[in-house]
């Protein structure tokens, strides 16, 4: 028997689909009914993390959805999501207080060693404590096994994140092997994106390798090309491995919480649509928060933006600015200028 739990990630990822203005209500409603089916694992929150709601659209503060959300917490574990370059300690304290089990510390590889204190600060207040290290595939394997052995003391699982939906199976399966040799067997995550559409067959992958938790989002809801479907996982989990992992009525449940949040969202006017442009954010690595920054600065570039996409990540996918776009774009130029563009180009195809 597997051991694999599904972290339910909809009242925080999902809440990308609607610019995290879910309001409090609807958030406490879909909680209610996530808990009453039997889910046990359960991120909620503003899809930045704790804090956010300082600097981004929200539909609640932190502090007035948690002390709503006090009464599930003592029926299922309760998770928050928190960026060190968003949040306060202080954010984290008042939801502990309001009974939250887990904090999920998101920091891309750059910056881990920089959330050591945030991590150590957690547990000494009793958090089960996740480092999701966004943009995994910004590091190799065995820089990614490196970042492991350091952090791994600090923390109760490590999240491999392919936030932009680029990683194949096999490229997972590198990570998670890498990590395995580096430092044994340790609890391990996987938060996939769904851009090109592999995200269940690489948790099936990594379910293999032995990565214990999936995160997941009704009906794949989420940013960009969206999540793991949490009822296909289900489906698939009990398809594979037993019932145990998913009965038919659990299922059937669940499939209709999905298609009420389904509904939620397409009545706020918000499309649902799959775009081609997440199918080439996953295809070049690109993030899609830097999506509006890109387009704009592709038109004043007289650039076309998809074309765009694939240009600029081919040399850089961790932090892109104005000035970091323009340089890219002058070194393009330039290029062209001299003939070796389009030689390149030429020797790729």
């Amino acid at each position: 028997m597997k051991n694999v739990t599904l972290l339910e990630c909809t009242l925080r990822d999902g809440a990308y689909k609607v610019d995290f203005m879910i309001d409090q209500e609807t958030c406490c409603a879909f909680a209610e009914k996530l808990v009453r089916i039997g889910f046990q694992d359960i991120e909620v929150g503003h899809g930045l993390g704790l804090g956010a709601y300082r600097q981004y659209s929200a539909g609640f503060t932190d502090e007035a959805l948690y002390k709503r959300l006090a009464p599930l917490a003592a029926r299922s574990r309760l998770y928050s999501f928190f960026i060190p370059s968003v949040g306060k300690p202080d954010d984290f304290r008042m939801a502990r207080d309001y009974g939250l089990y887990g904090l999920r510390v998101g920091a891309e590889p750059v910056y881990v060693l920089d959330s050591i204190p945030t991590l150590e600060a957690a547990k000494s207040l009793g958090y089960f404590v996740a480092l999701n290290v966004m943009k995994s595939y910004t590091v190799t394997p065995d820089g990614f096994a490196k970042l492991v052995e350091t952090v791994k003391d600090f923390v109760d699982v490590i999240y491999l994140v392919d936030s932009a939906g680029h990683m194949l199976p096999e490229e997972l399966r590198a990570y998670v092997r890498a990590i395995q040799d580096r430092v044994g067997m340790i609890a391990l995550g996987y938060h996939g994106h769904n851009n090109l559409g592999l995200a269940v067959a690489s948790a099936l992958e990594l379910i293999d390798e032995g990565v214990q938790y999936i995160d997941t989002t009704l009906t794949g809801i989420g940013r960009s090309g969206g999540n793991i479907p949490t009822e296909t996982m289900l489906a698939v989990l009990a398809k594979k491995y037993g019932v145990q992992y998913c009965s038919d009525d659990f299922l059937l449940q669940t499939l209709g919480v999905a298609r009420q949040f389904r509904e939620y969202v397409l009545s706020k006017g918000k499309s649902l649509d799959f775009r081609s442009e997440d199918i080439l954010f996953g295809y070049a690595g690109f993030h899609s928060s830097y999506e509006d920054l890109l387009r704009r600065v592709a038109e004043r570039q007289g650039r076309d933006f998809h074309q765009a996409i694939l240009d600029v990540s081919r040399r850089e996918q961790v932090c892109l600015t104005e000035a970091t776009l323009t340089d890219i774009f002058r070194e393009i130029n330039a290029s062209q200028a001299s003939g070796a563009w389009s030689r390149a180009q030429k020797k790729d195809a």
